[in-house]
């Protein structure tokens, strides 16, 4: 199993994670704003499924 263009991408949106944690953390802390906690929650299993997904299937001829 090799590393693909998809896993980069899975691994950049994870990194950049790390900082939204912040933002969201903040808004659900402060205003009570838990609409935003759907969309984290949607964007960090995306991320997840991108980075550990091995790609399709290849025939071996």
């Amino acid at each position: 199993m090799g590393f693909r263009w998809f896993n980069f991408i899975g691994f950049l949106m994870l990194f950049f994670a790390l900082f939204l944690n912040e933002v969201v953390y903040l808004n659900v802390w402060y205003d009570s704003n838990f609409a935003v906690v759907v969309p984290a929650i949607l964007y960090i299993g995306i991320a997840l499924l991108l980075s550990l997904w091995g790609g399709p299937r290849r025939q071996e001829a």
